[in-house]
């Protein structure tokens, strides 16, 4: 039995910004709103599809998550702290657009099956249609789901500027841990805060260099003046002792 540590049966993986922006393009409504509500939100795909259009407020701009679908039951939201508002940003207009085309009806729900719209779409429908889109992109993976986003929004809500308190407090997560084990460091990432700190050193270096005047040793032992650990002076010093 493993204790202390999560395992995850499947190697764990988001899609770059830039497959994530083709992906959606073959995509069509509803499910594309749900892909694009998960990408913007980082909501949970239970949560998303539990959505009716009470939870919505065109006006603020927000979606409240209030309850889940659960294998097509209603359920109350996995914890206290994931009862939350979330923003929906420049998709609000695409919400404006569907309530203006649904009529909006409180109770109804906002994703809902054609053949049926008295019932939600089923959460394994989506992940269907979003392989066969990924697979089109050539960048398919086993795994990939709807949660494939709200790992993406969490780890690039961060990259941006928000702090892990902030992105924790949205994803509805019980502490920072669980948002901090959704956080992916990609390579490009590291490389862009590996130069930030090397710009950083090299502009602080060059500062130094303006601050300190020349002394009669240039050229003995630097340009700068400042002597040079392990010269020829040093280590010749070092032999004869």
């Amino acid at each position: 039995m493993k204790i202390g540590k999560k395992w995850y049966k499947r190697p764990r993986q988001i899609l770059s910004m830039e497959q994530t922006a083709r992906v959606p393009a073959r995509l069509q409504d509803p499910i594309l709103l749900v892909i694009e509500t998960c990408i913007a939100t980082g909501g949970r795909i239970s949560e998303v599809l539990g959505l009716k259009w009470k939870h919505v407020d065109l006006k603020a701009g927000t979606i409240r998550i209030e309850q889940r679908l659960w294998h097509q039951d209603i359920d109350e939201p996995k914890s206290d702290t994931s009862k939350r508002t979330l923003a929906l940003g420049s998709l609000v207009e695409r919400y404006i657009a569907k309530a203006a085309e649904e009529g909006a009806d409180p109770e109804a729900w906002l994703f809902r099956q054609r053949r049926d719209p008295g019932k939600p779409l089923w959460d394994s429908g989506v992940r269907d249609v979003l392989h066969q889109a990924a697979k089109a992109e050539g960048c398919d993976f086993e795994g990939l789901g709807p949660h494939s986003f709200r790992r993406a929004n969490i780890t690039w809500r961060q990259q941006v500027g928000g702090s892990a308190i902030e992105a924790s407090k949205i994803a509805g997560h019980s502490d920072v841990d669980m948002t901090a084990d959704y956080t992916f460091v990609d390579i490009e990432r590291q490389q862009e805060l590996t130069r930030a700190i090397q710009e950083r050193l090299a502009s602080v270096g060059e500062k130094q260099k303006v601050a300190v005047p020349p002394s009669p040793a240039e050229g003995a032992n630097g340009s700068n003046g400042t002597a040079l650990i392990g010269g020829a002076e040093n280590l010749a010093t070092t032999f004869i002792n």
